[in-house]
């Protein structure tokens, strides 16, 4: 066999594989880019979180402008709570170590005792539960700026148990659910707040809202108190 025939045979396998190399490198990069697009899909804008003004637990006051540009996650606890409050916190705290590298997410906690949560009663309860308070807020205000925000923005229960409640379930009841709101104040995602699995599922989704470029999405209806959670 001729040099020239060798030298053609020899060219065949690595043109084949330069091939072979190329296509895998495409498809992979394909994936990739599906995921990330499929990634941001799950998390549809829901509804908007209307404007507040609260105080945190070191007497500061917090309001959504403060946290525009942050990703953050919202429940609503109380800290007399006897029923599924300290899983909530437990499950926050979970989602506050997960994501601890992050600099632009924060966690806010919203009290719907505001009555009995002072900044001070608040400062206790956060430092119990080992929340950062440079990225976990802890807010207080008044009863009806409370219950509005939790019920118009958030779409989540919260009211008063009659007088005759059973002592496990303490003078008010509300929703479990956690909300991720993105960088323009815009609700994402609901979450089962007692879910073992949750924490887990929403720093996923925080780091997917924090590589999402800004886009201007239509609004959907709101999530019913009782269902959306992931």
């Amino acid at each position: 066999m001729s040099e020239k025939g060798t030298r053609r045979i020899g060219l065949i396998p690595f043109g084949l594989a330069t091939v072979v190399l190329l296509s895998l490198f495409l498809t992979l990069t394909y994936q990739a880019l599906f995921h990330r697009k499929e990634g941001a899909a799950r998390l549809p804008v829901l509804r908007r979180v209307e404007t507040f003004s609260l105080t945190d637990q070191s007497k500061k006051t917090v309001t959504l402008g403060d946290l525009r540009g942050k990703v953050w996650v919202a429940d609503f606890i109380y800290t007399s709570c006897p029923g599924p409050c300290p899983a909530e916190t437990l499950r926050m705290k979970e989602i506050q170590d997960l994501v601890a590298g992050l600099p632009d997410v924060r966690l806010v906690s919203f009290s719907v005792d505001p009555g009995v949560d002072t900044p001070e009663v608040l400062a206790r309860y956060a430092q119990a539960h080992g929340a950062d308070p440079a990225k976990w807020y802890f807010l207080t205000g008044t009863v009806k700026e409370i219950w509005r925000l939790a019920t118009e923005s958030f779409a989540l229960a919260v009211g008063e148990n009659p007088p005759n409640r059973p002592a496990e379930e303490g003078p008010v009841f509300h929703s479990t659910q956690f909300a991720l709101v993105d960088q323009e104040g815009r609700i994402r995602a609901y979450y089962d707040g007692l879910r073992p699995a949750t924490a887990a599922r929403v720093a996923r989704d925080i780091r997917a809202l924090l590589e999402e470029r800004p886009t201007a999405g239509p609004e959907r209806s709101p999530v019913p108190t009782g269902g959306g959670a992931r």
